[in-house]
């Protein structure tokens, strides 16, 4: 194993090795990557795969466009498979709220440079004619360049293309201490030897908070559990398959709060639990027994969800169940990752806390590497940003919030919606004074700060909505 190196990535999953991949592919090619075990061993293996271009964010539409990009020049440029299939994400809309959503997000992504359709309820089930519970249905949203990858195999495309740019990969080597040295280099303590660096990449997954504790920090960010099941040969997809006609759209649903899309000749659920019944993993330390392992299933879970699914798309029951897959993902309390400098470490990177590192990991490893090379990202990155919490996002705040904001994953995206869970966490000593002059707070850094004040008899509660704000009336 190498003793220098420029920079060294410690992490093998999806997201560590697309740093190592843009690192290369700038010309840093003196870095390379240590993963304790094999690469995609965390939950890059176990992941779905689904690449949403969906975004309300410009920024984050041309991150996830830049994803895209990477991937589909990867099997050009290293001749291996990735297993894309590019075959769009229908969204589909039962309430007025959903719909005007839909709308909204359209004028976005004409922006962002993304294709979006909007749909009649009658486009949308041509697309979709698995589906039977048609009289809510008011429209949909389709982003035809949408679609799902294969995890590993990307993993591994983009490991072969790191290395024949000249980076290294060290696997079975695991980091066991990371130190600042005098000279202002760091030295990445291993049993296979130690590297002295420049910069180092934390992409640790779910061992983020045993890398914190090398290091003196505390990262806002917790493994959670998730779950899909994939179903045995459903005969209406097989049928479709025989024909020869495109595999079915990635389909999205509110009333399901998941996803249901082809797996091979049958169907894949992926539901989102709610916040109450998400679960935690290995807050403190991942266990010695833990690798590249599930754990059982829990359809009570999302017995709810399931039932809502089966109403809508009938198939789902009409098919034995192949298998669950249940394990870990790391989540922060605002569902974003922990992506930039380390606070109060200089050339330390954080690239942890990604609860979708295959659809974020391209682009935003792209920009990470453009913030260690030119000393700025090319994207405003001030939304992922590690920094941005302070350390008012103790453990207690970070298990509430990270179960609200991934529990909601599907919730209706409200323009200056205010997250209610772990609140009030710091308040003025006016506090009290301006509640009972009739504020309705909001939050910022933690701290709750008044957004509007109700008069004599109106509520002080924000009713959510793309049209009229209940508190308009009352301001400017």
């Amino acid at each position: 194993m190498q003793s220098h190196a420029r920079v060294v990535v410690v992490g093998g999953g999806c997201v560590g090795v697309n740093v190592l991949y843009s690192l290369a592919h700038r010309g840093w090619t003196d870095a390379c990557l240590l993963e304790r075990t094999e690469l995609t061993a965390g939950s890059t293996w176990h992941a779905a795969g689904l690449i949403p271009i969906y975004s309300f964010s410009y920024k984050f539409g041309r991150l996830i466009k830049k994803t895209i990009e990477i991937y589909e020049d990867l099997e050009a440029e290293t001749g291996q498979g990735i297993g894309w299939h590019k075959c769009g994400q229908l969204r589909i809309a039962e309430t007025p709220d959903r719909m005007d959503e839909y709308l909204n997000y359209a004028a976005i992504a004409e922006t962002q440079g993304v294709r979006a359709e909007i749909l009649t309820p009658e486009q949308a089930i041509d697309l979709w004619p698995l589906m039977t519970r048609t009289d809510k249905l008011l429209g949909a949203v389709y982003n035809p360049d949408d679609g799902h990858i294969a995890p590993a195999d990307v993993t591994q495309a983009l490991a072969k293309g790191a290395r024949q740019l000249g980076a290294n990969i060290y696997r079975e080597t695991d980091v066991t201490a990371i130190e600042r040295l005098r000279s202002g280099e760091w030295k990445v303590v291993s049993a296979q030897g130690d590297i002295v660096c420049e910069h180092v990449v934390t992409a640790t997954g779910n061992y983020a908070q045993h890398t914190a504790r090398m290091l003196g920090l505390e990262l806002p960010c917790f493994p959670l559990l998730h779950q899909y099941w994939v179903t045995q040969t459903v005969p209406q997809v097989r049928e479709r398959q025989d024909q020869g006609l495109p595999e079915l759209p990635v389909l999205r649903n509110e009333a399901i709060n998941g996803y249901v899309r082809e797996e091979r000749d049958g169907l894949m659920f992926g539901p989102y639990e709610q916040p109450d019944r998400l679960e935690h993993f290995a807050r403190d330390s991942v266990p010695e027994w833990f690798g590249a392992d599930l754990l059982p299933e829990d359809m009570a879970a999302v017995e709810d969800n399931w039932a809502a699914a089966l109403e809508l798309v009938p198939a789902l029951g009409e098919a034995g169940i192949q298998s669950n897959v249940r394990g870990p993902i790391c989540g922060t309390p605002d569902n974003l990752p922990l992506c930039g400098p380390a606070w109060g470490k200089q050339n330390l990177w954080l690239a942890e806390g990604f609860t979708g590192g295959i659809l974020m990991g391209g682009g935003l490893g792209h920009e990470l590497v453009n913030w260690i090379i030119d000393g700025e990202p090319h994207v405003d990155l001030s939304e992922v940003d590690p920094r941005r919490f302070g350390d008012y996002a103790n453990k207690v705040y970070t298990g509430v919030k990270n179960k609200e904001a991934f529990g909601h994953n599907f919730g209706i995206h409200y323009p200056g919606y205010e997250w209610p869970a772990a609140r009030p966490a710091k308040t003025m000593p006016c506090y009290d004074r301006l509640t009972e002059a009739g504020a309705a707070w909001g939050s910022i850094y933690g701290w709750e700060v008044p957004l509007w004040f109700a008069p004599e008899g109106v509520e002080p509660r924000d009713e959510w909505s793309y049209r009229v704000f209940n508190s308009m009336p009352h301001v400017g």
